[in-house]
């Protein structure tokens, strides 16, 4: 019998182990790799935008100014009172007649009625004075009586309502015009605005009381939300002044001829 040597034996041995199958449910390892997944970036949604408001621009004095006379000329009607501060102002140079006070009615577009205390001939009276179309009339201090009003009365009512009056002032007659703040007058929220007038531009309210190319601090007072005037104060540079209160406006007001 041939022998086998030990180390063919062994390498017999081992070849058979190499060439044996692998055992039953016994899986090869394999290099597939994992798939790759690809995520979707998450987007972060654009924010709304709300758009800025325009501000809206503030009125300048002079333009607040100008609003005032465009109410004025459109008020239907309105009750007023003018106020002198100081020395009394002549109402009528024939009789020398003067006044302090006068409180009086407007009736759109062009009636006035007013009642004066005047002083002549050291008596206290009360006189009605009328600015119409039809005619300007006065009371007799004498008689009580309406007659035709003489035509150089210092007080021009119907001028406080009219184009070339009041409203005239405050669109182009204030110089320098600065806002000196909000006040309530009489229950009424305003605006106030301080400025300067010529006497030139002030003479048709009152003939006379007013010196051409001086000018004279004006105060000025309109509602806020209407621009209706409410008050003006003219200061004179010897102290005396003048003060012209205006309410009412729109009542129920009616004036007819005597």
């Amino acid at each position: 019998m041939k022998k086998i040597n030990v180390v063919t034996l062994l390498a017999i041995l081992l070849l058979a182990a190499c060439a044996a199958p692998a055992p039953s449910g016994t899986v090869a390892p394999t290099n597939t790799p994992f798939p790759t997944r690809t995520r979707t970036p998450t987007r972060t949604p654009t924010p709304t935008r709300t758009p800025t408001p325009t501000p809206t621009p503030t009125p300048s004095p002079a333009e607040l100014l100008s609003k005032g006379a465009d109410a004025m000329l459109a008020m239907k009607s309105a009750r007023f009172q003018v106020t002198r501060e100081g020395a009394p102002v002549v109402l009528d140079t024939q009789t020398n007649m003067s006044f302090t006070e006068i409180t009086g009615e407007y009736q759109a577009p062009n009636r006035v009625s007013a009642q004066i205390n005047v002083t002549i001939f050291g008596n206290i009276l009360l006189i009605r004075v009328l600015w119409l179309p039809e005619g300007n009339f006065i009371t007799n201090p004498l008689t009580g009586k309406m007659e035709s009003a003489p035509p150089n009365l210092a007080f021009n009512g119907a001028a406080l309502f009219q184009a070339w009056g009041i409203p005239s002032v405050l669109r182009t007659g204030i110089q320098n015009p600065k806002l000196a703040g909000m006040e309530n007058i009489e229950g009424v929220n305003t605006i106030h605005i301080r400025g300067e007038a010529d006497g030139a531009v002030l003479a048709p309210l009152l003939a006379g009381a007013f010196a051409s190319g001086t000018l004279y601090p004006v105060d000025i007072w309109m509602e806020q939300s209407t621009y209706n005037l409410v008050r003006i104060h003219i200061a004179e540079p010897d102290g005396n002044g003048w003060l012209i209160d205006v309410f009412d406006i729109n009542a129920a007001i009616e004036i007819n001829a005597p």
